[in-house]
């Protein structure tokens, strides 16, 4: 009887001990290394998540943080288009998707000085998301490819102004 009971015990304990952590574990657990600024853990996590549930509703979500923290943490420019590209084409449906394809052009833009590719990215992203939030954003940026950031703000602040300026009195004669 008393072999009996070990042997239950330690099935019990191995069934335990082999149990994988769920979807939602491995995402609390990349955004805690995430928030505790473990970056390369943090990716391990999420892209541990990506393979064991693929179907999972917080998969998108996982990619999207692997995406900007090699965008803005890791600054691994190509690696965060190709992160932010596969969102696009495996999930272009969900919430995060339009963003990451905003990234896309924004990233060639903004941090590889990549027009032409930019043009390609946000043209895409009219393509596919043409009733989006971002579009006045793209639109903007596309207007402004390869323009200097100061020149674009000192465009912008003179437009301002000369929209809020009072209407001239014109004198009677």
């Amino acid at each position: 009887m008393m072999r009996f009971f070990f042997i239950l015990i330690f099935i019990s304990f191995t069934l335990v001990s082999c149990s994988k952590p769920s979807a939602e574990e491995l995402f609390n657990k990349g955004t805690d290394l995430q928030k505790a600024e473990q970056y390369d853990d943090a990716i391990n996590s999420y892209q541990e998540l990506i393979k064991a549930y693929p179907d999972s509703a917080r998969t998108p979500e996982a990619v999207y943080a692997i995406g900007t923290i090699y965008q803005n943490h890791k600054h691994s420019y190509h690696q965060a288009i190709q992160t932010f590209r596969f969102l696009v084409e495996k999930y272009p449906n969900h919430a995060t998707a339009s963003n990451a394809s905003f990234l896309i052009g924004f990233i060639y833009n903004n941090e590889l000085k990549n027009i032409d590719s930019a043009r390609i990215a946000y043209e895409d992203f009219l393509k596919q998301y043409p009733t989006n939030q971002l579009v006045e954003s793209v639109k903007f940026e596309l207007s402004n490819l390869g323009k200097d950031p100061t020149e674009i703000l000192k465009a912008q602040t003179q437009i301002t102004q000369e929209e809020t300026k009072p209407a001239k009195k014109v004198k009677k004669k």
